[in-house]
């Protein structure tokens, strides 16, 4: 009984009926926007429509998109987590997608006049959870996702909407100075 009832709270994280459209943007939207970017990550962008490696990018587009990525991997690059530092170039192409992700569910939001506070907070309920040490040291080490609680704020910090929606300030832990926040899409 405790295993169902955990199943139906972790579904009901990403998607209800009885979720407004706004947490259902920052739970299940997010997501599917997240895996539709990673056809533009820096793995998935290598393949054109049919599944082919071919360059398909105007070389101005792509030396854009090269640059944006390795903003990307420098953001996220020996961030502090669990006291281990995190590897920017091994989880660039998931923190690129959750990038996407997120911005798609807000811009969505926004279009329907959706709640932000709604959604950034479903966002950051995706993502919660525990883990021990060891299996931390491990992700870190050769995951190619960051920790939960990185996929859940960094992204985030990048998006000027959530400033507005918390009214975070200079002072504030959430804060991310605006010329480190990256804006691929």
């Amino acid at each position: 009984m405790i295993l169902l009832s955990l199943l139906q709270f972790c579904k009901s994280l990403f998607y209800s009926s009885d979720n407004t459209l706004s947490e259902n943007l920052g739970g299940i939207g997010a997501v599917i926007a997240h895996k539709i970017t990673h056809a533009f990550d820096p793995n998935g962008s290598k393949f054109d429509e049919f599944g082919n490696i071919r360059n398909w990018w105007s070389k101005e587009d792509y030396n854009k998109f090269t640059e944006l990525s390795q903003a990307e991997i420098e953001l996220f690059d020996g961030i502090i987590c669990g006291g281990l530092k995190t590897n920017g170039k091994l989880t660039v192409g998931e923190n690129v997608a959750d990038l996407g992700g997120l911005t798609v569910a807000v811009e969505t939001a926004k279009k329907e006049n959706g709640n932000l506070q709604e959604l950034f907070q479903a966002w950051a309920k995706i993502w919660c959870g525990k883990m021990m040490p060891q299996f931390r040291k491990s992700i870190i080490a050769y995951d190619s996702h960051a920790p939960s609680e990185l996929r859940s704020n960094v992204p985030a910090q990048c998006i000027g909407d959530f400033y507005q929606t918390f009214n975070i300030q200079p002072t504030d832990g959430m804060w991310l100075d605006p010329e480190k926040r990256v804006h691929i899409w």
